[in-house]
C-alpha cells in the first residue's frame, strides 16, 4: 500500500518566516561564481566538501522549509541567493584539488549551500565529474530535494559511480513533492544507486503533520531504504511554530531556533548519520535496509542527540556542531 496516498498537505503553508519577507531582492547584488574545487586546500571549511554546483538557490519566498541559513548568511552579505549561477569548472584545476586531499577522504559532501538539482544542466555536468573522482576512488553524498529530475542516462552514471543520493523529505513538503521525491528515490535505486530518504523530522503538534510524518517513516519501512534523519530547525518568527510540541530545545549554534533532536533512532532503517559524522573513508554498498540486516553488519556512526538525550541534558558530542560560515576562502 502506498501511504503517501494519505498524505495531507494543508498545514505545509505555514511553515514560512515571515522576517525576509521585508527584504527588497532588487537592492541585493547577485551571486559570486567560484570554480568548483574540493577539500580544505581550495578553500572549503572541510575536506569533504566540494564546491557547490550553483552559487545560491532558491529566491527569498520560496527557501526550503522556511528556513535555509545558507540564504540568510548571502542574504545579510547582500547577496541574492536567488541569482543563482552554475559555478566554473576547470577540469585542471579540479584534479589539483583532489590530489590536495588527505589520502584517507574517500567522499565528497555536494549539496552544501545549493542543490545540483535545479537544472539538467547541473546534473549532467555533476555525472560528469563522478567519473574523475571515480579515477581516485572517491565517492559523492549529494544531499536534494530533486527540484529537476535526472535523465536515466545520468541516473545510471551516477549509480555506477557509487553516488549516495539522498533526498530532503519532511512531513511540511506538498503532496506532490514528497510524491515526487519517492518516485526519484524508487528510480534510482532500481538502476543500482544508494537512494537514501533524509527525514528533515519534528515533533508537530498539529494532527495532519504528525501523521504526515509518520507516513513518511511507514513508507521508508515498507519500502526498505535506509535512510538517515536529521532534526528540523525552526526560528522563533516561525508561524510554524505554533504547531509544534512545547517541549522543545533552542539549537546551540541556532540561538533563536527549536529543535528536537533525532525521533526515530530505535527504527533500524535509520542507519546514516548526517554527512558531518562520516568518517573520512566512508563506503557504503548496500542499497537496501534488509541487505544490511542479511548481512549481519552493525554501523556505529556518531550521529546528532535524540529527542531523549536533550531531555535528559545529555552530553553533545564535541563536533556536532561544527560547522563553517557558507562562504569560501
Amino acid at each position: 500500500m502506498n501511504r503517501l496516498m494519505e498524505f495531507d498537505d494543508s498545514s505545509a503553508l505555514v511553515f514560512q518566516r515571515p522576517s525576509l519577507k521585508s527584504v527588497n531582492e532588487k537592492e541585493l547584488a547577485t551571486m559570486p561564481v567560484y570554480n568548483i574545487l574540493c577539500g580544505k586546500s581550495a578553500g572549503l571549511p572541510f575536506d569533504y566538501l566540494m564546491t557547490d554546483i550553483y552559487s545560491g538557490c532558491l529566491p527569498i519566498k520560496s527557501i526550503c522549509y522556511g528556513n535555509c541559513s545558507a540564504a540568510e548568511y548571502w542574504i545579510n552579505k547582500g547577496h541574492d541567493f536567488g541569482s543563482r549561477h552554475i559555478n566554473n569548472f576547470d577540469e585542471k584545476l579540479f584534479r589539483q584539488s583532489i590530489e590536495q586531499l588527505p589520502a584517507d577522504q574517500k567522499w565528497l559532501r555536494q549539496g552544501w549551500v545549493s542543490d545540483v538539482s535545479l537544472s539538467h544542466k547541473a546534473w549532467e555536468l555533476l555525472a560528469s565529474i563522478t567519473d574523475i573522482l571515480m579515477e581516485h576512488n572517491i565517492r559523492l553524498v549529494i544531499i536534494t530535494k530533486i527540484f529537476t529530475h535526472p535523465t536515466e542516462e545520468v541516473m545510471r552514471k551516477l549509480a555506477a559511480n557509487k553516488a549516495e543520493i539522498r533526498v530532503s523529505i519532511s512531513a511540511i513538503d506538498t503532496k506532490r513533492e514528497i510524491e515526487k521525491r519517492f518516485e526519484f528515490l524508487h528510480e534510482y535505486r532500481e538502476v543500482g544507486g544508494l537512494a537514501v530518504p533524509y527525514l528533515m523530522s519534528f515533533k508537530f503538534t498539529d494532527e495532519a503533520l504528525r501523521k504526515n510524518q509518520e507516513l513518511i517513516v511507514e513508507q521508508i519501512i515498507a519500502d526498505d531504504y535506509i535512510a538517515a534523519e536529521h532534526p528540523l530547525r525552526l526560528s522563533n518568527d516561525n508561524s510554524g511554530l505554533e504547531g509544534a510540541d512545547t517541549e522543545r530545545h533552542y539549537h546551540p549554534k541556532f540561538a533563536d531556533q527549536t529543535w528536537f533532536g533525532r525521533l526515530y533512532s530505535e527504527i533500524g532503517n535509520f542507519i546514516m548519520p548526517p554527512p558531518t559524522f562520516l568518517p573520512p573513508a566512508h563506503a557504503f554498498d548496500f542499497i537496501r535496509y534488509s541487505e544490511v540486516v542479511k548481512a549481519g553488519v552493525t554501523f556505529n556512526f556518531n550521529n546528532l542527540p535524540t529527542y531523549k538525550d536533550l531531555m535528559e541534558k545529555n552530553l553533545i558530542h564535541n563536533n556536532t556542531f561544527d560547522h563553517a560560515s557558507y562562504d569560501v576562502k
